[in-house]
């Protein structure tokens, strides 16, 4: 995603109604024309159909009640069933439904876990206020309220897995906190556990437990961040029966010094619900690494290599140590450990012995370049003999097409300053009336601003921060990777610098595709100012890459490494308001929203 992807406008909004500052509970909408300011949304990554849980353990029902769940749908402006978008402030946003002619605003705050899953924060459902200042006051009170699982992509299609956070294969006891007069449990380290061949899918073997257990198969929705140095797991079991959560939450953390990884999980689809910490749930897991199978051949002990100095260290997703890389392919659900055996640094080419997380295991010839001091690429060749040495192995033709994987070094010595120096605008392609703006910081160079307004009214649709990790040179054309503040993704760009009153632009995924022409492809930015700060805008920077030997002819599918390695008021429910939209471009998106807009509000939005 990038300046030539607007991403689509939406807001989660409070199903809350007032009338005389008492509760009422409705289960429809009464017909609420609302005066949203077109400033107020949340972008494309909130978009879409999710569900959260409405009753049984831990959500106000009886204990023993079957777990529900309600549809959640998320628009550009609205999630109906509770309500529209009135105004954003910072990371919080007021809701507003109408009830008997009365307004009803209530605070909610968003917080994105992962691409599937939303924590919500806000006061009760069953709260609201008349006035805009309660309601704006409430935004300091709120707590956690639901957590919401994606079930469909923006588009409607289906929802697309995470790596799963604990991968490779492991034996596991296994015990159920249930308050039952007999420990169910599975109490020797011969259950099985594994994310193979699938990183995306969890797959749980009980074995010698005294009770029947179906094996269970989960797809990994996430993970993030948890107290005491843990992370929360989220999983979706789709084959779940009535007797257990379709959705499960839990935390987990590894004890490097005992081996062992523990994973506890709630009793509910709650991240709260009878789960303490990772060690202690309604149901727990202790995990110990599988012993290895397969055993580094004698020709890669006796040949080590290392990769270059300046590769050395983390990276976004990847470890690099003398002549050891891992690496994570979020892409292709794939992790691996490379163990350099033959190095040529002229060439860049490096052959390498490389195991999954699978212990799936391969020869192979790994090819990487620096594009600059905070920015490596590389790729694979194809396996010919996954299991013998072979000194051609760099030979392969298909290095000639790579597909590039690109990463970002975590600890930078210095940042990069980005390509652009000033404050550029243009029309959107194919969309009258819309403007797009692309400016620099001349105080923090390596900083970059991007929004999108109405050219005529100047109402914001969008705003975005980036930080400039690198950019190099390639056939013409300028590739910046960067990282977006708002989301903390690695995104690319490809552009075009005609002179300094005119610039190209286009999106260019998060593994910097090739063979994209920006001008032809992209968005033409005019120079209207200078950049932001005190300073005078300084010239565009100068391109000064790093000598390497582009062989770049390729387009960006998902990840080849897998192939080749292997507050008091009132409340109310509304009805469906908004059709989600689709969209993968800046402009094909635009044009969605205007017509939009223009079809439920002909008068003039104000």
């Amino acid at each position: 995603m990038g300046p030539t992807r607007i991403l689509l406008l939406i807001v989660l909004l409070g199903a809350a109604s007032c009338q005389n500052g008492t509760v009422i509970t409705s289960e429809v909408l009464q017909g609420y024309d609302p005066q949203f300011m077109v400033g107020c949304y949340f972008s494309a990554e909130f978009q879409g159909e999710f569900v959260t849980q409405v009753s049984g353990k831990g959500a106000g029902g009886m204990v023993n009640e079957p777990i529900q769940y309600s549809t959640i749908n998320i628009t550009f402006n609205a999630i109906p069933v509770w309500g529209y978008c009135h105004k954003r402030v910072g990371d919080n946003v007021l809701l507003m439904d109408r009830y008997d002619d009365k307004d009803c605003i209530r605070c909610f705050r968003l917080l994105r876990r992962s691409r599937n899953v939303i924590e919500v924060f806000s006061e009760a459902l069953n709260r609201c206020y008349i006035y805009e200042s309660a309601a704006l006051a409430s935004c300091g009170t709120l707590n956690s309220t639901s957590i919401l699982y994606r079930t469909k992509e923006i588009d409607g299609s289906s929802i697309r897995n995470e790596y799963c956070p604990i991968a490779g294969l492991y034996h596991f006891k296994y015990s159920i906190n249930n308050n039952s007069a007999i420990s169910l449990e599975c109490n020797t380290f011969s259950s099985e556990f594994n994310n193979c061949p699938d990183g995306s899918i969890l797959h749980l073997k009980f074995k010698r437990c005294n009770f029947d257990m179906h094996d269970l198969t989960y797809n990994c929705l996430g993970s993030w961040p948890g107290p005491n140095n843990s992370r929360y797991i989220a999983l979706w079991n789709n084959g779940a029966n009535d007797d257990r959560p379709q959705y499960r939450c839990g935390l987990y953390h590894t004890d490097n010094k005992r081996g062992k990884t523990y994973l506890s999980f709630s009793s509910d689809s709650s991240c709260t619900q009878n789960l303490d910490n990772s060690t202690h749930g309604y149901e727990t897991l202790i995990m110990s690494k599988s012993l290895n199978q397969k055993k580094v051949p004698e020709y890669v002990k006796t040949h080590l290599a290392t990769f270059p100095k300046w590769a050395q260290g983390l990276w976004e997703e990847s470890l690099i140590v003398n002549g050891t890389m891992t690496f994570t392919d979020l892409n292709g659900y794939n992790s691996y450990t490379f163990i350099a055996v033959e190095s040529n640094e002229q060439t860049g080419r490096y052959i390498v012995y490389s195991k999954d997380q699978c212990e799936q295991a391969a020869f192979v010839c790994l090819m990487m370049r620096q594009r600059s001091e905070n920015v490596l690429e590389f790729t694979l060749g194809m396996i010919l003999n996954p299991v013998v040495y072979q000194n051609d192995l760099c030979d392969d033709p298909n290095l000639d097409k790579p597909v590039w994987m690109t990463q970002a070094r975590i600890e930078r010595v210095a940042e990069s300053p980005c390509p652009i120096t000033g404050q550029y605008t243009g029309m959107i392609t194919d969309l009258s009336g819309m403007c797009a703006e692309l400016s620099s910081n001349c105080n923090t160079r390596e900083i970059m601003y991007f929004k999108v307004s109405d050219c005529e009214s100047g109402e914001l649709y969008e705003e975005r921060t980036y930080l400039c990790l690198g950019q190099w040179e390639e056939k013409g054309v300028m590739y910046t990777y960067t990282m977006r503040n708002d989301t903390a993704t690695n995104e690319c760009f490809v552009g075009l610098i005609v002179n300094d009153e005119e610039i190209y632009i286009k999106e260019a995924g998060d593994h910097c595709i090739r063979n994209i022409d920006p001008k032809k492809q992209g968005m033409r930015l005019y120079k209207k100012g200078q950049c932001y700060g005190n300073s005078p805008s300084p010239a565009p920077t100068p391109i000064r890459p790093i000598p390497h030997n582009p062989i770049m002819r390729i387009t960006t599918p998902r990840s080849r490494l897998s192939g080749t390695t292997r507050v008091s008021g009132n409340t109310v429910s509304s009805s469906a308001f908004c059709k989600s939209t689709t969209s993968t471009t800046l402009m094909l998106f635009a044009a969605v929203i205007l017509a939009f807009l223009k079809t439920l509000y002909p008068r003039t939005l104000e």
